[in-house]
């Protein structure tokens, strides 16, 4: 396995577009690195970079301490899965697994070894004289890999390879997918613009918009200390809730005040807008769906109960293991999560408890978040 680091590497095309900016990143052996962002953010033309399939316009990339910049594809011994299969259809998936270590003249009973090795860690083993065209979505997709596993390569890299599968299929192939790498102990750098993907997948995520790091961190960190407005609304399931909110201070307390309603700060908050200049001024609240409850009985609510969010609900979901709400307020979407015995319908108004501790607050200009905590890998992320 390997170790890689990219050094302010930049890529722009003679049209003048940057796709990526000032890309900084170590990677340590071992890790599965989750390159996200939406669409045309540069995640898989970093990558290809990497992978050298696209060329390097400034900056360095670094493989187990080479200087790979101008090293051929083939020679820097990575190994990439596509979101297409790329199977050949007359060949068996033995000899699809096998064909790039005969194009390398190895051993046949190395070949042999390498080849049974992977289909038992992908659980293929009864598939090894099918062809192709015999195997599902799910079947085809773990064949890919095992052709890439068998090459025992420094790095794997996956760019969006469960996009082409349903739902169903995407699930158990997560799963399959960690416990590959808890396996192999290998090191994973993956593309996708699912932001479940990364949750469940990643030891760490690199959220990218528009060729710039935005943050990098762990999953649970990324979704409870979003640097910024843009990574707190891209990660989480339905999006955050964003409400433009007056900042005000009556009788020594601080409020927000939005359409007619008020919500009360904590201690945290209140210092953290009082010492920032920002009473009077208007911020973004940011509530996750998940953090507005239809009962004060969650944890920590009986300190704040007196906290609600209150509008009428023009949709409801029931998903079994939970309600979503929808509505508006305002100029703001809201969107609210609750536990599947929720009686609150369409038509109706929802009076919700907000769970005040897990809120968010960012600035209206840069977008930056208020309440963000520092942590070691600040030196890799765009604090706004």
């Amino acid at each position: 396995m390997a170790s890689l680091a990219l050094r302010n590497v930049c890529k722009s095309y003679p049209n003048g577009f940057h796709a990526v900016k000032d890309f900084s990143l170590d990677i340590q052996d071992g890790e599965f690195i989750i390159f996200v962002g939406p669409s045309g953010c540069g995640k898989s033309t970093t990558l290809r970079m990497i992978a050298g399939l696209e060329d390097i316009t400034s900056g360095e990339l670094w493989i187990d301490d080479q200087l790979v910049n101008f090293l051929e594809p083939k020679n820097r011994d990575l190994s990439m899965v596509f979101q297409n299969y790329a199977l050949y259809p007359h060949m068996s998936v033995y000899d699809n697994m096998a064909f790039s270590l005969k194009v390398r003249r190895m051993d046949k009973k190395e070949i042999d070894r390498r080849v049974r090795e992977a289909a038992r860690i992908l659980e293929i083993e009864h598939l090894l004289d099918r062809k192709p065209a015999a195997l599902s979505g799910g079947q085809k997709q773990r064949v890919a890999i095992g052709s890439v596993i068998v090459r025992e390569p420094k790095a794997y890299l996956m760019d969006e390879p469960l996009s082409n599968l349903d739902a169903k299929l995407r699930t158990q192939m997560r799963v399959e997918l960690s416990k590959i790498h808890s396996r192999l102990k290998a090191t994973i750098i993956y593309v996708t613009h699912d932001q479940v993907e990364a949750m469940t997948l990643g030891t760490r995520i690199v959220v990218m918009q528009s060729g710039v790091i935005q943050q990098v961190a762990a999953p649970v960190d990324l979704y409870q200390n979003p640097i910024n407005k843009f990574v707190a609304g891209f990660i989480g399931s339905p999006a955050m809730n964003f409400i433009e909110a007056k900042v005000e201070k009556q009788e020594g307390e601080i409020f927000l005040s939005f359409e007619g309603q008020q919500v009360k700060m904590n201690a945290n908050c209140s210092r953290k807008l009082s010492d920032n200049g920002y009473i009077n001024r208007t911020v973004l609240l940011g509530i996750r769906p998940e953090d507005l409850h239809d009962s004060p009985d969650f944890e920590g609510g009986s300190q704040m109960s007196g906290n609600r969010l209150s509008f009428p609900v023009q949709v409801r979901e029931m998903l079994g293991a939970e309600i979503l709400l929808h509505g508006q307020l305002g100029k703001a979407d809201i969107s609210a999560k609750l536990k599947p015995g929720c009686r609150i319908q369409e038509g109706e108004r929802a009076e919700l408890y907000i769970d005040v501790n897990r809120i968010k607050l960012f600035d209206m200009q840069t977008e930056a978040n208020l309440l963000y905590v520092r942590s070691q890998y600040d030196a890799k992320s765009k604090i706004s």
